[in-house]
């Protein structure tokens, strides 16, 4: 089998703005920082930097996203495994790992040039229906899974169902391509920044995709609208 490593090097490295550049070494370089000051956490240290890369790779429309998403899905249920969030572990098992998969190869059929002429995923934009179904599906799904996570013994089971529900919407958004994931991840980085509060390199992660967040809100709606 012959490697394009061509394009594996466009797909990794082209296409990407300095200020992008800057800012993911800064946040790369907080997650260290942060496990230098509590070398106890050096998975989440590794969770941290793999969903920083994964999350800016989204927000560009890069499929390699998945390639990490991948490496912080696996260390990533180990942090929430010894934190006891029941719900983020059981997520990141039954969702986040995967849809890893999935997206990647529903993505790989749906590409185009972005301004930059690198591959990026064609955007999509949520009707007023599918806003309707997003909202009451949030709103129920939360409702009974805080429920369940009270019978189980969860720590922080409201916060910990809300976050839930919602990556279990944004998730679903981002593997069908649509823009407003962004929405919904600004929102749950707000509520996991207050999760993660005790933990620095969980809280500097979800400060980095906060940003990301916004940034990546922006950007495909630049993809929805070349679509």
């Amino acid at each position: 089998m012959n490697i394009n490593w061509q394009a594996i090097k466009e797909e990794f490295f082209g296409g990407w703005k300095p200020f992008e550049v800057v800012w993911l070494c800064i946040f790369i370089a907080a997650q260290i920082w942060a496990y230098i000051q509590a070398p106890d956490t050096l998975l989440a240290m590794i969770s941290g930097i793999a969903g920083i890369l994964c999350v800016v790779f989204v927000s560009k429309g890069k499929v390699s996203n998945y390639f990490f998403g991948l490496i912080f899905a696996y260390t990533y249920f180990y942090v929430t495994l010894k934190a006891n969030f029941l719900g983020e572990m059981n997520t990141t098992l039954y969702v986040y790992i995967p849809a890893q998969f999935i997206g990647y190869f529903l993505w790989k059929q749906n590409l185009q040039k972005d301004q930059q002429g690198s591959d990026a995923v064609v955007a999509k934009s949520l009707t007023p229906q599918g806003w309707a179904f997003l909202a009451a599906f949030v709103t129920i799904g939360t409702l009974l899974f805080i429920q369940a996570l009270n019978y189980y013994g969860s720590s922080s089971t409201t916060l910990d169902g809300l976050t839930t529900i919602i990556v279990v919407a944004a998730q679903s958004l981002m593997i069908l391509r649509y823009r407003e994931q962004w929405l919904l991840w600004i929102a749950l980085n707000c509520l996991s920044i207050a999760l993660w509060a005790e933990t620095p390199a969980m809280y500097l992660m979800y400060s980095a995709y906060l940003l990301n967040s916004l940034y990546g809100y922006y950007n495909w709606t630049k993809l929805q609208k070349q679509n």
